[in-house]
């Protein structure tokens, strides 16, 4: 419980964190013209948004083993310069096998980048409206 609360409390942040610097490069802090700052508000929780779900789609995608023989690559390059020559895993499929009960959870940020996303359809809304 503890654990998933604050794995949307770090994406929340993070969010707000890639929000902020948007809004902080498109000038934010010294536009005083009400519409100006909706369209601002808008671009960087889309960007944030868009972020976040990405993120969580790439993980979802290596759920589904995408990038397990790239890594298995990886695995086998640096032992190369490992003392011990001993393998872990003796082949791919033992390391497929191994791998099957790690999966990873992204519902997380997929909420709080829809989140952020209807955050900017909000200020989208206010925007067009103003």
């Amino acid at each position: 419980m503890k654990n998933t609360i604050l794995k949307y409390v770090f994406s929340v942040l993070a969010g707000a964190g890639i929000a902020l610097a948007v809004m902080a490069s498109r000038g934010i802090f010294h536009e005083d013209r009400t519409v100006q700052i909706m369209g601002i508000l808008s671009d960087g929780f889309f960007v944030a948004g868009v972020v976040l779900s990405c993120v969580g789609l790439i993980i979802f995608v290596g759920n589904g083993g995408v990038f397990d023989m790239l890594a298995y690559s990886m695995i086998l390059f640096f032992s190369l310069f490992r003392r011990n020559l001993e393998r872990k895993y003796k082949d791919f499929y033992e390391y497929r096998e191994a791998k099957k009960g790690r999966k990873r959870s992204l519902a997380f940020l997929l909420l709080v980048g829809l989140f952020y996303v209807a955050l900017a359809a909000l200020f989208l809304a206010l925007y067009s409206t103003l």
